[in-house]
């Protein structure tokens, strides 16, 4: 009987950790805290990829609009302020409402923008040396020229956008409007 009663004894005794099973444990995920936390803290590729990709929805959009209504439909650019804005007309100007929340469409990058746009700056964007894209009726990209209040067709268009270290650019094909990031 005694047997058996310390076999008992050293089956309940078994049931822990041992002090180098936990040391090893606790190292163990040390060094993976240590190389996951920097890269998890600082997603800038990350944010500027989504901005970009809300950039294009809203270029898409707009052209879907010019050729559902069968008229120009406008986006406006503006650096300086960080923002841009899509317009039903030029003249006069007639903002398009935002099909969701019923607003301006009106977006704005950094601390002052919506979600998924915050952080982010509008770098660049030019339309053969313009600040304004249109989308004709057929869904080709046009450059307005606000001076003479006239449109033809884009040649060259891009749009950079910044997060941190990390930059991409929305490209605007000629005729197609087929729009790639890089």
């Amino acid at each position: 009987m005694g047997s058996i009663d310390m076999m008992a004894d050293r089956s309940s005794a078994q049931h822990g950790f041992t002090l180098i099973e936990i040391l090893v444990v606790v190292v163990i995920l040390g060094i993976a805290s240590a190389v996951i936390l920097p890269s998890i803290s600082s997603r800038d590729d990350l944010k500027v990829a989504a901005a970009a990709r809300i950039v294009m929805s809203d270029l898409i959009y707009a052209q879907n609009q010019a050729i559902t209504n069968q008229k120009l439909c406008f986006i406006q650019f503006d650096k300086v302020a960080g923002k841009y804005t899509l317009y039903d007309a030029m003249s006069p100007a007639t903002i398009l409402q935002h099909p969701i929340n019923h607003t301006d469409y009106v977006e704005k990058f950094g601390s002052s923008a919506s979600a998924g746009l915050t952080g982010i700056t509008l770098t660049d964007a030019t339309f053969d040396g313009k600040l304004t894209l249109a989308f004709d009726e057929m869904g080709s990209p046009r450059v307005y020229d606000s001076g003479t209040g006239t449109t033809s067709v884009l040649s060259s268009g891009s749009i950079t956008l910044t997060c941190g270290s990390n930059s991409l650019t929305l490209s605007i094909e000629p005729y197609t409007g087929e729009i790639s990031i890089q």
